[in-house]
């Protein structure tokens, strides 16, 4: 207990200015967990990458009007929003470049969101393929992070080359979540 106390002036006396910003409070909303689940496996993290792209694919198909209904219900059924804030940095956002919630994300695909005035609606390009090449995978449990490049084929025929980190966490009841993305042109692009 003593070297707890001692810890705790030393921590406030030199991160004293972290402590007002980390309060309970303000670190709650920016705070999630990922549960325990059965191990995830290399087949879970490519059927949920393919899952994803395919999504991307179906969301440019859509008619406008049904679009953002469709991107809504696409994102919360891929991505984790239900255990808290998720960790995604979309690639082409630079005013607002994280978006840890389903409004945040559903703007980045589809835009129309006067909170979020640069997005286009990436998804809406439309792309008619995407397609991944993953660098590494590592899995611990029921969590894998993916880094790589995917690949969008657009209406030309041409892709555009992206790289991303991915984090995949599979829950108990099965379903592979997305925790983690973050997407950015090559260098030099």
């Amino acid at each position: 207990m003593k070297n707890i106390l001692k810890f705790s002036v030393f921590a406030a006396a030199v991160f004293g200015f972290a402590a007002v910003s980390l309060s309970a409070g303000n670190l709650a909303k920016h705070v999630s967990y990922l549960p325990e689940g059965p191990t995830i496996s290399g087949k879970d993290v490519a059927a949920a990458q393919k899952a994803w792209g395919d999504a991307v694919v179906k969301i440019g198909k859509a008619d406008k009007k049904d679009a953002h209904k469709l991107a809504k219900q696409i994102a919360a059924s891929a991505y984790a929003f239900d255990l808290g804030p998720i960790q995604f940095k979309p690639t082409l956002a630079a005013e607002t470049p994280f978006r840890p919630d389903l409004e945040g994300s559903v703007s980045y695909f589809v835009s129309g969101n006067p909170k979020y005035e640069e997005d286009t609606g990436f998804a809406l390009k439309p792309w008619s393929n995407v397609r991944f090449d993953n660098h590494t995978v590592k899995m611990m449990g029921n969590v894998a992070i993916a880094m790589g490049h995917y690949y969008f084929t657009g209406p030309d025929g041409n892709e555009t080359k992206v790289e991303y980190t991915k984090g995949y966490v599979k829950v108990p009841d099965g379903r592979v979540l997305i925790f983690l993305q973050d997407s950015s042109l090559p260098y030099g692009s």
